[in-house]
């Protein structure tokens, strides 16, 4: 069963969690913050959810709270950083703070970022860029979940990639795993013991999965050798594009882990601790190429036409941004969603830790 919290209270539970961790008063309020961000933009697959998966590394030392983001290699434009395992939401924070920083001064900042950790979403970063008046982008490796086309195991990450550029009402965001979805959203759906929907995974690189009940070949989805993964955008075979989702992971490679000379996504796994997923962050200046003001109005503008354009009876079309703008509206004021079961795991975390978690929820 699914309930609404308040976000306010979440938000300061999930806070609460992170200090007793030991991360620093500054660092819990921004992985909090991003966190609930996370599920009040209606994107449940990455925000409280995920938590657990935290706790565990956190616990095995995949994380390591005591960590500090070093700069490696630096130019007026660029910089490669090694976050020594730190958390992951703080990594992408510092990162693309350094590249909005580079922008401003240069017209543009990109970091590549290597031994980090999961970051959540990875339009989060690109839209920090987007409220500084700039452009962002944002990419991020993980262990092996992707089934390259004709493949029968999984070999690339989910791989998402963002972007994100001022706009009217709101920034444009647009932020896709280059998988059919991200595995967490697989994750929800057996929470929910929900059947999934559509060819999200397949088995021997081409045999789809829907069972939530197949805990035989679901549970394999983390399992590198396993013959089960997820589909890249385009589904297992090039008559529908297969090869386009896969081509599109194999680029976000480049900007994280080659270019940072980090781990690529199959050295990636949940128990070596040397080994962690690897970031790239983008700002730009729309003004080094003119009046950034009149580029802004010229994007919006061509927003706009694309929202009024004649829709099959009964749909709406929406533009990258427009649902969680929405769901940010209905969520701000009724309160969060989280399942049972999440919630039963943040009540475990928050025990161990000693966190009177009974004020919150």
């Amino acid at each position: 069963m699914i309930k609404r919290y308040d976000s306010h209270k979440i938000n300061k539970l999930i806070d609460n969690i992170y200090l007793a961790y030991g991360f620093s008063a500054e660092q819990s309020h921004q992985a909090a913050e991003m966190l609930i961000y996370t599920d009040l933009h209606g994107i449940e697959s990455h925000g409280v959810q995920r938590l657990i998966m935290y706790d565990n590394f956190i616990q095995n030392g995949k994380i390591r709270v005591n960590s500090t983001p070093e700069i490696v290699k630096e130019t007026n434009v660029s910089a490669v950083v090694d976050a020594h395992f730190g958390l992951g939401q703080l990594n992408g924070i510092y990162s693309m703070e350094l590249a909005i920083k580079k922008a401003k001064a240069h017209g543009i900042g990109i970091i590549t970022t290597r031994n980090s950790g999961h970051y959540g979403i990875a339009g989060y970063y690109a839209n920090m860029a987007a409220e500084q008046g700039l452009m962002g982008m944002s990419s991020c490796n993980s262990r092996p979940a992707m089934l390259p086309t004709h493949a029968t195991k999984a070999f690339i990450g989910t791989n998402p990639i963002a972007f994100a550029m001022p706009a009217n009402p709101h920034n444009f965001i647009f932020d896709v795993a280059t998988t059919t979805v991200a595995q967490g959203k697989v994750e929800v759906y057996r929470k929910l013991e929900q059947d999934l929907p559509a060819l999200w995974v397949a088995k021997d690189g081409k045999t789809p999965i829907y069972d939530h009940n197949d805990n035989t070949n679901l549970d394999l989805l983390r399992d590198p050798d396993a013959n089960v993964g997820l589909a890249p955008l385009g589904g297992v075979t090039e008559d529908t594009g297969s090869h386009k989702g896969f081509g599109l992971g194999v680029i976000v490679e480049v900007f994280t882990s080659i270019l940072s000379m980090g781990n690529i996504s199959n050295e990636i796994t949940p128990t070596d601790l040397s080994v962690g997923p690897c970031q790239s962050f983008v700002a730009i200046d729309p003004e080094i190429f003119g009046d950034k003001t009149a580029i802004f109005d010229k994007f919006s503008n061509y927003l706009q036409d694309i929202r009024s354009l004649p829709t099959i009876p009964g749909k709406t079309i929406y533009i990258a941004g427009d649902k969680e703008a929405l769901a940010y509206q209905n969520n701000i004021k009724n309160g969060i969603e989280i399942d049972d079961r999440t919630l039963e795991e943040i009540k475990t975390i928050a025990t161990r830790l000693k966190v009177n978690y009974q004020p919150y929820i």
